[in-house]
């Protein structure tokens, strides 16, 4: 006699608790997006991820608008991504690069939402969802039933925190010795941040390909940089710290510049290797609060500046190269590009459509300055002080 979906929905919450680690192959295909990466995971949260294809034309679409993007699907390809439960350890074999960065960093292509590993949902499935058995069907080799879910309630209030589901409905396929989940079928809502990824109607499917339970190492959570790796570590830092922390000169004190700006929150995100003699860092800047509520309020910028190139600053040094304008900030040359005329016509009613970019480097000093909504003579005046204050 088969079992049923509640019964089934139990099976899994049951293996679910006792399970440890698990090794996994992952597969995500959600409209244009895809990818497919090597996953270890350890409760509570240890995980790692080795991205073996990356497909997402939305982070294109971004590195285009604004250049912004810290690592685009082909550079992702091939690195170690390991989150000890504090931190993530980006190993970047192919040159030689490790950088540890705060929090959980692993760059799902399903942005906004937590799909790398993700089965913790099936601690709750018969408290979350109404469920429905639909059929057996086997997969890869494996006996599995499948399992119709749908939210209780699409959202839920209780004392100390606010629940909200992102999906409609859902299939869930079961392995029938298991009770892991081999692959996952799932409608997102109209407010959920993957309904932003994909067309309406179009589903997210996730699919483990070959899980091994309760092997993985703890050993497998810990990264240590191989001799001769150039190691960088990335923090947040407040402006009265950032100055002798920095392995250039930068002066902050132009910053204000004509347009009094300040820095955003009074910190920047600094990155800097273990001798400590090079890096980069990034910094935001807004209008002072005095200047908010006036008719020509200065725009944001964005302004990162490092004598180490980073991934992303390589990238925006070639393609300002490329389809930049030559121009002088006094003596020093520049290129200038009109990024909002890139993607014209093909960004949403309200959202900024004027954006701009100037980069210049002078000695082994790189500039990048990102303006929304400046005209181009404000830009390239706030360059100018920038770039000859250095002198």
């Amino acid at each position: 006699m088969s079992k049923s979906a509640v019964e089934l929905a139990r099976a899994a919450m049951s293996a679910y608790e006792e399970l440890d680690s698990f090794e996994v192959t992952q597969k995500i295909n959600a409209g244009k997006i895809s990818a497919e990466a090597h996953i270890r995971y350890k409760k509570p949260g240890k995980m790692t991820v080795e991205y073996r294809t990356y497909q997402d034309p939305l982070s294109e679409f971004e590195e285009k608008l604004a250049g912004g993007v810290e690592f685009i699907g082909n550079e992702l390809v091939g690195m170690q991504l390991i989150y000890d439960g504090h931190g993530t350890w980006i190993y970047d074999a192919g040159n030689n690069v490790a950088l540890y960065k705060p929090g959980k960093k692993l760059y799902s292509p399903l942005r906004g939402s937590s799909s790398l590993g993700e089965i913790g949902f099936l601690r709750g499935l018969t408290s979350d969802f109404l469920l429905r058995y639909e059929e057996a069907e086997v997969i890869a080799g494996r006996d599995a039933h499948r399992v119709g879910l749908k939210p209780k309630v699409s959202h839920r209030s209780l004392l100390l925190k606010e629940e909200s589901f992102p999906i409609k409905r859902a299939t869930l396929v079961l392995d029938a010795e298991t009770s892991f989940p081999l692959k996952i079928r799932c409608y997102p809502t109209q407010r959920s941040p993957m309904a932003y990824l994909v067309a309406p109607g179009t589903p997210v499917v996730i699919e483990y390909v070959n899980p091994q339970l309760n092997e993985v190492d703890n050993q497998r959570f810990s990264f240590t940089p191989p001799k001769g790796t150039r190691v960088f570590r990335e923090q947040v830092v407040g402006k009265d710290k950032l100055g002798e922390m920095l392995p250039f000169d930068l002066p902050l004190e132009a910053l204000e510049g004509d347009e009094k700006y300040d820095l955003y929150s009074n910190r920047a995100v600094l990155t800097v290797n273990e001798e400590k003699d090079r890096g980069y860092v990034l910094l935001t800047l807004v209008p002072r609060q005095e200047n908010e509520q006036k008719e020509h309020a200065p725009a944001m910028l964005s302004l990162c500046v490092g004598n180490y190139l980073s991934r992303n600053m390589n990238r925006r040094r070639a393609f300002l190269s490329e389809q930049g304008e030559k121009l002088m900030l006094g003596k020093v040359t520049a290129q200038f590009l009109d990024r909002g005329a890139l993607v014209e016509g093909q960004l949403p009613t309200g959202m900024k459509q004027k954006i701009m970019e100037l980069a210049w480097n002078k000695g082994e000093t790189y500039w990048f300055l990102l303006a929304e909504e400046l005209d181009k003579e404000s830009l390239v005046k706030y360059a100018q002080e920038l770039a000859n204050t250095e002198e």
